[in-house]
């Protein structure tokens, strides 16, 4: 972390730094189970949009704490394919147990952009961690469109692609297989038909706030693009994918318990990764509605 930039509201001073790499910060001093003023919502909002990802370290929130402060960011919505929390009906535990190979979240995706109405946000939460692993990744999908070569920029300007859950949760999918979904909390029963749902979406989405765009694509949600065979989408599919999540546009994020995260789904891509097998890992999540990609 190399910079610190604060501002003092009546209450409590805030801090925000930002990572080392090409994203994220931390915010400092604050408490998330109190309630924040205006000014203090305002910076935050602010951060969030620079920065695609802020954490708040060493925070004691329940699950309705965690929940209420996600509401700060709009209006909060349900993830089809996983059950609810007994505490809350908008929050999933995440839990892989000691014993359990497959982990939730392993591979490079923006959450749930096979949806009509993608979220806009996902909050993060550590209850426990592994001694060692089970960080996330995050990539920079706005500075990797800026990045593209022109040519390729304006040939695909317009371009769409078939987005589906089919590719993780369809029956055929890297969740597909029964053992692993019962190893995830995973709940199919009457979503199963969901699973195979399609939608539509750009290739290149304009994010609704800034106004910048970013790839939007990605191997795991992604079926085709618009007018192809899957055959024919994935060249291109699979090298938009692999220069969104390049090492330059890539920082990581270590995990504590208490430490809190909310990501910007309309221009990140995320990675959690599964190396720490025979650790336990429990993360509680709450997405935040989103509006159509345009």
């Amino acid at each position: 972390m190399n910079r610190e930039r604060q501002i003092i509201d009546d209450y409590r001073q805030l801090g925000i730094v930002e990572w080392d790499g090409p994203l994220g910060a931390e915010v400092t001093g604050l408490d998330l189970r109190q309630a924040l003023a205006p000014e203090v919502w305002a910076e935050i909002q602010r951060a969030w949009l620079q920065y695609g990802v802020l954490c708040f370290r060493d925070q004691q929130l329940t699950p309705a704490q965690q929940a209420e402060f996600a509401r700060g960011f709009g209006e909060l919505d349900v993830y089809p394919f996983m059950r609810s929390s007994d505490a809350h009906p908008h929050v999933i535990e995440l839990v892989k147990e000691a014993s359990s190979k497959t982990n939730f979240g392993g591979l490079w995706h923006t959450d749930t952009s096979y949806l009509p109405e993608p979220p806009k946000a996902t909050v993060l939460y550590a209850v426990e961690v592994p001694e060692q692993g089970g960080d996330t990744l995050f990539a920079d999908a706005r500075a990797a469109f800026d990045d593209l070569p022109p040519s390729l920029r304006h040939r695909w300007a317009g371009a769409r692609g078939i987005y589906t859950p089919r590719l993780v949760h369809g029956s055929t999918g890297v969740y597909g297989d029964a053992d692993v979904q019962a190893e995830l909390g995973a709940r199919y029963g009457d979503e199963a038909g969901r699973a195979e749902a399609e939608v539509e979406h750009p290739l290149f989405r304009t994010h609704p706030e800034t106004g910048r765009k970013s790839i939007y694509c990605s191997l795991v949600h992604t079926l085709r693009i618009v007018g192809m065979s899957r055959e024919a989408s994935l060249p291109l599919l699979t090298e938009l994918s692999e220069h969104a999540t390049g090492d330059r546009y890539v920082a990581r994020l270590r995990w504590q318990p208490g430490t809190l995260a909310i990501w910007d789904n309309r221009c990140l891509f995320h990675y959690a990764l599964n190396d720490y097998h025979g650790q336990r890992r429990h993360m509680r999540r709450v997405i935040v509605r989103g509006d159509r990609p345009r």
